[in-house]
């Protein structure tokens, strides 16, 4: 009976990890694109900061920036702070884009893992739609996740029954 559960288990944890390995390039291609609504909303911010700049101070936003953060009211320093950190947020969304766009798909998960923001993650899975890839390295990305997975299973229930015949087996030999 438990060979047939352990069956059971194998082709379920197989199924369900060939599933999330097939989904995981539509999952970073929704997250790619609510990065770039993301970036786009916050170039459109700043445009209207480089316009001040443009008018003002040459279109020089850092002077733009020094100016408000070494002006004797808080608010407008505060102001300043928030146009320095939308540029590098810009820059940050630009590099993470460039980095999902490039490259074949395994480069794309590397960068995906690597350069995540937790939560546009989060906000992608929320608003997650599934989708039927019929794209060969989706379908390949698939049976090299569920193997691994499976094989990870095997070496850990291997393990797991290496060590407790281990333990039974010392444990016999000083009952002798």
């Amino acid at each position: 009976m438990s060979n047939i559960f352990t069956k059971l288990l194998d082709r379920c944890l197989f199924t369900f990890s060939f599933i999330v390995g097939v989904q995981l390039p539509e999952f970073v291609q929704q997250y790619s694109q609510r990065l770039s609504g993301h970036l786009n909303e916050a170039s459109h911010h700043l445009s209207q900061f480089q316009a001040i700049a443009d008018s003002q101070y040459q279109g020089s936003l850092l002077t733009l920036i020094s100016r408000y953060q070494a002006n004797s009211d808080i608010a407008i320093v505060q102001t300043g702070d928030v146009i320095a950190e939308l540029m590098t947020r810009i820059e940050l969304f630009e590099l993470q884009l460039s980095h999902l766009q490039q490259g074949d798909l395994y480069q794309r998960l590397y960068y995906f893992i690597i350069e995540m923001d937790i939560e546009l993650a989060r906000a992608t899975a929320f608003q997650f739609q599934l989708a039927i890839p019929l794209e060969t390295q989706a379908l390949l990305l698939g049976a090299c996740l569920a193997l691994l997975i499976l094989l990870m299973q095997s070496v850990i229930k291997t393990s797991v029954i290496y060590t407790i015949n281990r333990y039974k087996h010392k444990n016999n030999r000083s009952l002798i």
